[in-house]
């Protein structure tokens, strides 16, 4: 037990005020934060934990896809790294190399300043430098910046100013499932830009993404050189963390178990929530207007008078 834990903690009204604890009323450390975010990995490097990631496994994978084909659908569940690591590894492979930089659209600007101070302190950088982040009213990056966080609307923005996005070599669209207005027009702008960019690299990324559909919009015959291909788009899927434990569930198999209804209730398919039979409805006595009048068995009082009812 801390030596704390016995003292009186309680200023009571009208007495002296007591000690200040040291513990208590210390100045926060620089670089020491309160998070309620799980990580066993704590009391590890950066680069270990960054090598704990689900998402390291495929890294070598995943940058030989971004090589081969203009555009890359990314499917991995949350906490796989893919959001603050996937732009830290096209970094490192070079696609920043000779001022480019490199684009990760998020759908609200509370994870684009947050996933931006996260990679920032894992590169070891000061935040604004080599990683920063650009949202409305507030842009945090100059001229040394090669990873860049914003929002949709922020990079629609920029393609006013520059329609071409030349200053990017590659575009992340992360969170793309939530499929917002802004997301939308910024996929099809982006699709429209790659028809004059064959350079350009798009990575769709998300948890919950219907791969087949971003394959079918993106697929236009066309490889990073310009020239006609049968595949120009290619989806990789990614391990989730393992942190707790995952049990899958096929409707096909509730469907079935639900065929044959129980006794007292019935699982419905379309819902796959349970409903108990309505009971027999019962009548009122005499004694209420609306005599004769069949109500469910949990009422107690008339529909029409209010009148308080006593059931057969």
């Amino acid at each position: 037990m801390s030596a704390t834990a016995g003292k009186h903690l309680f200023w009571k009204p009208g007495a002296q005020r007591p000690a200040a604890l040291p513990e208590l009323e210390k100045e926060p450390v620089r670089g020491e934060t309160t998070s309620a975010v799980y990580n066993p990995h704590t009391n590890l490097s950066f680069a270990q934990q960054r090598r704990r990631l689900p998402i390291f496994d495929e890294r070598r994978a995943l940058l030989y896809m971004v090589e081969t084909y203009a555009t890359v659908v990314v499917a991995g569940h949350t906490g796989c790294g893919k959001t603050t690591q996937i732009p830290q590894y096209l970094d490192e492979a070079g696609w920043t190399a000779g001022g480019r930089l490199v684009a990760c659209t998020q759908p609200r600007r509370v994870a684009a300043t947050s996933v931006a101070e996260r990679v920032a302190e894992e590169m070891g950088v000061p935040l604004g430098t080599a990683v920063g982040y650009a949202v409305r009213f507030d842009d945090c990056c100059d001229s040394s910046t090669r990873i860049k966080y914003m929002t949709d609307g922020r990079l629609i923005r920029e393609m006013m100013r520059d329609p071409l996005l030349t200053e990017y070599s590659c575009v992340m669209v992360d969170e793309a499932h939530e499929r917002s207005r802004t997301t939308d027009i910024l996929l099809g702008l982006l699709k429209k830009v790659r028809r004059k960019r064959p350079d350009l690299r798009l990575i769709i990324a998300s948890a919950t993404l219907d791969a087949e559909s971003f394959l079918t919009f993106f697929e236009e015959g066309i490889d990073v050189h310009g020239q006609p291909t049968e595949k120009s788009a290619a989806a990789i899927s990614l391990r989730g963390s393992t942190a707790h434990p995952i049990t899958w569930h096929f409707v096909e198999q509730v469907r079935a178990r639900a065929a044959t209804p129980k006794d007292d209730a019935i699982m419905l398919p379309s819902t796959l929530a349970p409903r108990v039979r309505e009971p027999p409805a019962l009548t009122l006595r005499a004694a209420c207007p609306h005599a004769g009048v069949p109500i469910p068995i949990v009422a107690r009082f008339c529909c029409a008078c209010a009148a308080g009812t006593q059931l057969l």
